[in-house]
């Protein structure tokens, strides 16, 4: 046999024997469970749900209490009871499921996990959960994600269910929305997330929202700065209101809320140049003996080439709103209603600059590398190196949905309608530009998504349901440019310069059949096929050399199967041991912004789309076990420990100036995570991440062995917290290791710079007072006052006071 075939053979080989092998117990299972019935009948005494669960309560990366009392349309559900300490969570298998069943590693985070600690945005609410990464960046996060396994972008982000995910794979708005509205937080990693479809490549997450079960108002308002030097967002104001009553004997269900924030923004971004004085536009800049600009900071770029930081590119002066107004409304005893509107916003300006560097007669110099020299204005020149990239951006977005669910007894139907749409306005800087105006462009982005999607859950008996159902989600974008006579100012907008639209749209059939044979063993096994278009792509620029030929439509089947094994092979009142498997396989389209788009980036590098991309494939599969202990008791406690294994065909990464399918790579690691509480009111939350993400196959000069961009090699989470209903706060760490920016990792060689991914230790605390009516609390935000870039310089020590009061 060739040697390359019989490689290609075992490469495959090793990825799909764990799934068959997963598949098969997981279809037939008999064969263990007499073996265990018969060792374990007489040795482990049998433990109730309220025991086994009692042990992870107060964790962060344990799942969470009891499900908050559902109104009368649950009670008709016999399957899941709410008069049970039983944890519960739908993410993992789209229904309630106890946690003990729940598909591989999942976690959920309560209300009372979010209180502890400083928590502003949605995404600060599951910082420190193994396996899991979310931005640091300047204050405000434009592009808000969440990293789960060491896939960027890879997992489908939820609000109360419904897909946040545009045609880019953004979830910019979250940045926008207020922690205060959440009730909990739902996390699952791993081949899980197949169920929701395209994208779900290495998790999901449902950010849940609380509903009254009475008439409660809250209202809170708070203040932050740096602590000096102007390193974090200053004049740092949030605020957030919400009302909330039940009506009709609790059957109808309103609430609104209103959040926001503003800061007045810190230097996050350095002003650069080239250190050739020719054409790096300081002709008028007063020079040292050696030649180099007096006041300009010798310095490098992540590649090591030399550069001069002669300044700053200006403070991002920022403001976010987040409206939202949501109703629930029980009809008759076994369905319900539900309904929400919700209006995002966020803008900000560079504002403020800051040069370094003096003319000849001792005034603040700014460069005179003008648009008029178009062969040297631009990235490496000033003024350009003082607004780079930078400019200003209004983005307004509107979610509305529509679900309703029925009980037939023990069986649900649900069904949901979603629409999202999404205006964004960007204007940045031509060549030559400068702080105080110059020609630039605009660029409005317009989204628009509908999702609509019906399933039913078949309860086949006690032990034994049947998940099937049907999604459809389609995405359009449209984008226009313009120029700008002054690059500051929108109302200044000239001639169209640019006009470019897509569509995407996805439609599955998915199923799932879940099984519980025994008390010490349950397994899923289910599958979902999609078919993903690409069409209605068109290009038409002021220039004819602009107008880039469509690449036709693109259409592609993806059949993607998921099946998993609980299995306990140890219960007693003192602990339990769950063992748990699971594998399976999911796969992402590419964006539009990585088949279409093209910009300069901040540090001069100009960054094109690929429309030849394929859409990625990866097969997982993953290992745990859980230990929980000392249950019923006020030290109880859980460990988890997991191995994962994640193999990508057309891995799409960035290269240095673009995207390209990377054809095979391979993420693989552990996640631990321990948690415990002491004396009910004490708890330890600790988690480490090991990633092992590489690529396993030559991609031109790139050789095998180089690691994947944007993920670190290590990340741990260690917080003690304290919570005695009055008194409550904590005090955590978080590390992560230095990540590349590119997959030829040869092309950055320098860390500690503008534009590089550095590794960091933050320490944070948080301490707060409750009263009866009110509560006041403070954050401490990087204690440390570690320095280090984010790609941008991230924020150093700060304060925020928070008052609020609730009736």
């Amino acid at each position: 046999m060739n040697p390359t075939n019989r490689a290609h053979r075992a490469n495959i080989h090793a990825k799909i024997l764990p799934l068959i092998a997963i598949a098969a117990l997981a279809a037939s299972p008999q064969s263990l469970l007499s073996a265990l019935e018969s060792s374990n009948a007489e040795s482990s005494p049998s433990t109730t749900p309220e025991s086994a669960q009692n042990a992870e309560s107060g964790n962060a990366d344990s799942s969470a209490e009891s499900a908050p009392a559902q109104k009368s349309i649950t009670e008709s559900s016999q399957t899941i009871t709410q008069n049970t300490l039983e944890k519960v969570v739908t993410i993992a298998s789209r229904v309630q499921t106890p946690i003990e069943q729940a598909p591989g590693n999942t976690s959920v985070v309560e209300q009372k996990d979010i209180a502890r600690r400083p928590n502003y945005r949605f995404t600060d609410t599951i910082r420190g959960l193994s396996g899991v990464l979310q931005p640091k960046g300047r204050g405000m996060e434009t592009f808000d994600s969440v990293t789960i396994r060491g896939i960027p972008n890879g997992a489908l982000i939820m609000l109360d269910g419904i897909i946040m995910n545009d045609i880019n794979s953004n979830t910019k708005m979250l940045t926008s929305m207020r922690a205060h509205d959440l009730d909990r937080v739902e996390i699952t990693r791993g081949a899980s997330s197949a169920l929701y479809g395209a994208g779900g490549l290495s998790g999901a997450v449902n950010f849940i929202t609380r509903m009254p079960e009475k008439l409660e108002v809250y209202g809170s308002v708070g203040y932050g700065n740096p602590f000096a030097d102007e390193n974090a967002p200053t004049n740092y104001t949030q605020w957030y209101l919400s009302a909330g009553d039940a009506f009709l004997d609790k059957r109808l269900r309103v609430k609104a809320t209103y959040g926001g924030q503003f800061s007045s923004g810190y230097a996050a971004d350095n002003a650069w140049i080239s250190t050739d004085n020719a054409t790096n536009g300081l002709g008028g800049a007063a020079t040292s003996t050696n030649g180099a600009p007096i006041g300009a900071i010798p310095s490098q770029n992540a590649s090591g080439q030399d550069i001069y930081i002669i300044g700053d590119m200006g403070r991002q002066r920022f403001a976010t709103h987040n409206a939202r107004i949501k109703g629930e409304l029980d009809i008759g005893s076994n369905g319900m209603l539900d309904a929400w509107v919700q209006y995002s916003s966020y803008n900000y300006i560079h504002h403020r600059q800051k040069s370094f560097l003096r003319d000849s007669v001792g005034g603040v110099y700014w460069g005179d590398a003008t648009s008029g020299d178009s062969d040297t204005a631009g990235s490496g020149t000033a003024p350009y190196a003082f607004v780079g990239g930078m400019g200003n951006e209004i983005y307004h977005q509107v979610i509305s949905a529509l679900g309703y669910r029925h009980f037939f007894g023990d069986n649900e139907w649900r069904t949901t309608f979603s629409y999202m749409y999404g205006n964004d306005l960007w204007g940045g800087p031509g060549a030559g530009a400068s702080p105080s105006g110059g020609a630039g462009s605009a660029t409005n982005h317009l989204y628009h998504q509908a999702i609509f999607e019906s399933n039913f859950n078949y309860a086949i008996n006690e032990k034994h349901s049947l998940l099937f159902g049907i999604q459809e989600r389609f995405s359009g974008y449209m984008q226009n440019a313009y120029a700008l006579s002054d690059w500051r100012d929108f109302s200044t907008q000239g001639a169209q310069t640019d006009k470019i639209t897509s569509n995407q749209n996805f439609f599955g059939i998915f199923v799932n059949y879940s099984a519980v044979w025994s008390r010490f063993f349950s397994t899923t096994i289910g599958g979902r096929w999609d078919l993903w278009q690409d069409f209605g792509y068109s290009r038409r620029a002021s220039t004819s050399a602009s107008n880039v030929a469509s690449p036709g439509n693109t259409a592609h089947n993806q059949f993607s199967p998921k099946a998993s094994i609980n299995f306990t092979p140890f219960s007693a009142k003192w602990g339990k041991t769950i063992v748990k498997i699971s594998g399976g396989s999911s796969f992402r389209a590419p964006t539009f912004n990585q088949k279409y788009r093209q910009y300069a980036r901040n540090d001069g590098v100009t960054f094109a789309g690929n429309p030849n991309l394929k859409p990625e494939v990866l097969y997982s599969y993953d290992v745990g076990v859980e230990q929980s202990f000392l249950q019923n008791s006020a030290f109880g406690g859980v460990v988890k420990a997991y191995y994962f294994d994640s193999f990508f065909d057309n891995a799409i990464t960035a290269l240095t100036s673009g995207y390209e399918n990377a054809q095979k790579a391979r993420i693989n690691g552990v996640e631990l995570a321990y948690n415990q509480t002491f004396w009910r009111y004490f708890g330890i939350m600790a988690s480490y991440t090991y990633y092992n993400a590489k690529l396993t196959q030559d991609l031109g000069a790139i050789k095998a062995g180089n690691r994947l961009p944007s993920v670190p090699e290590h990340s741990a989470y260690a917080q003690v917290y304290y919570d005695d209903s009055k008194l409550f706060g904590s005090i955590g760490i978080e590390y992560a290791s230095k990540q590349y920016k590119s997959l030829d990792n040869a092309t950055q060689s320098v860390w500690g710079v503008y534009s590089s991914m550095d590794a960091y230790r933050l320490l944070d605390a948080r301490v707060g007072y409750r009263f009866k009516h009110y509560e006041a609390s403070l954050n401490l935000t990087n204690l440390l006052n570690e320095q280090y870039y984010a790609y941008y310089k991230a924020p150093g020590r700060a304060f925020f006071f928070e008052l609020a009061a609730r009736i």
